[in-house]
């Protein structure tokens, strides 16, 4: 049984679910999540994942989600689960985990979580849950399998999805045409989640402003994640300028295209590391929250994908650092544009970090996320297909 809860989960546990069924054709395969996890051959339970949400950040959301457990426990009342893989979205499915093993544990019920939920960035309290409530955990990143072995928590690196999807060069050339020409380029990736965008864009876009003072030629592109992310791009980002251009679906067409790349944290930044492009890395948190709350849950100093996997492990300090991260961020974006400034500037500095981007990069190589995840998930439920 697989569940998910975004549309990111959707995407990550498809490949699983259809090597599964490649591997194990007479196995029910049954799921909690989207379309996709249906085409790749599952029996749908019900639909969790039409649209990005934290369950937690509103009572109608915890109301919906009480609804949904309730439901799913009289299913599980009538159906053995031998595998439970909860995939991404911790906090949505730490209670399925625990009803899956109160329910079948004693009939040999594992847990393997697909992406690990993020303990070492930050509450990482939360670790003692996974020994509680998990068996396995296959990690996306290089790093997290030895810092979940240190608190005795199995885990294994499967690669990333990301990586395992070629890109076409001829393809992405025909849509990089479409764009405009100049010097430099630049792609602006503020995030798709209307909190993330609200919290970025304006930052993103003053950064723009000046680096177009800088440079008259330069050109801007926005790969929108989505068109609920471009719409409201569109409704509130007040005046666009003529030499600034908003697509969607077309991240790494975008990338392809671009110089150099200004992005907010996140899976983007692999993104822009596979298309071997320098990058600046910021993410708006209020100060108030930071001194707060912020800097006593967060455990990681560094919040960046790339920096994480080039230190090898969560640190403090900026030691190791490839990309400069601007993370928290409030106040004046002189330095983030001085930043970008110097990718574009300094050749030496821009090699530099497209270096560390490569061999970030090559330990992803020889991986497939998909295929590595469903011989794990059979090889709990008792064999290896």
């Amino acid at each position: 049984m697989f569940t998910a809860f975004e549309p990111s989960g959707d995407e990550h546990a498809a490949p699983v679910i259809a090597e599964l069924r490649r591997m194990r054709p007479e196995t029910p395969i049954y799921a909690l999540g989207g379309r996709r996890m249906a085409e790749a051959g599952a029996t749908m339970i019900e639909q969790s994942t039409a649209r990005p949400t934290m369950f937690l950040d509103s009572l109608a959301k915890i109301t919906s989600h009480r609804r949904m457990m309730k439901r799913l426990g009289a299913w599980l009342d009538d159906h053995r689960v031998a595998v439970h893989v909860p995939t991404d979205s911790p906090a949505a499915n730490w209670g399925i985990c625990k009803m899956v093993k109160r329910r079948w544990g004693s009939a040999g019920a594992k847990v393997a979580h697909l992406v690990a939920p993020q303990v070492w960035a930050w509450a990482s309290w939360r670790v003692g849950r996974l020994r509680r409530w998990s068996d396995m955990v296959m990690c996306v990143l290089p790093f997290e399998p030895a810092w979940f072995a240190k608190r005795g928590v199995r885990a294994r690196f499967i690669g990333h999805p990301l990586f395992n999807r070629p890109l076409d060069e001829a393809e992405l050339n025909w849509q990089a045409m479409s764009y405009a020409t100049g010097s430099p380029k630049l792609a602006l990736l503020p995030g798709s989640r209307p909190a993330e965008l609200k919290k970025n864009w304006p930052i993103i876009r003053e950064v723009f402003d000046r680096l177009v003072a800088k440079y008259p030629r330069a050109q801007g592109l926005v790969p929108a994640a989505d068109g609920n992310a471009a719409r409201w791009l569109k409704e509130r980002a007040g005046s666009w300028p003529v030499n600034l251009k908003m697509v969607e679906h077309q991240t790494d067409a975008a990338l392809h295209w671009c110089d150099a790349a200004l992005a907010v944290s996140g899976t983007v930044t692999l993104h822009v590391a596979r298309h071997g492009k320098p990058m600046v890395i910021l993410y708006q948190i209020s100060p108030w929250v930071w001194y707060l709350v912020g800097r006593w849950m967060m455990r990681a100093r560094t919040f960046t994908l790339p920096n994480l996997i080039a230190v090898g492990e969560p640190k403090h300090g900026d030691e190791g650092h490839v990309v400069r991260e601007f993370i928290p961020f409030w106040g004046d974006v002189g330095p983030i544009a001085d930043e970008m400034s110097g990718l574009i500037d300094d050749g030496e500095k821009r090699n530099t970090q497209l270096v560390a981007m490569n061999n970030i990069t090559s330990l992803f190589t020889n991986h497939d996320a998909g295929r590595e995840a469903a011989a794990i998930v059979a090889e709990l439920a008792g064999g290896e297909g």
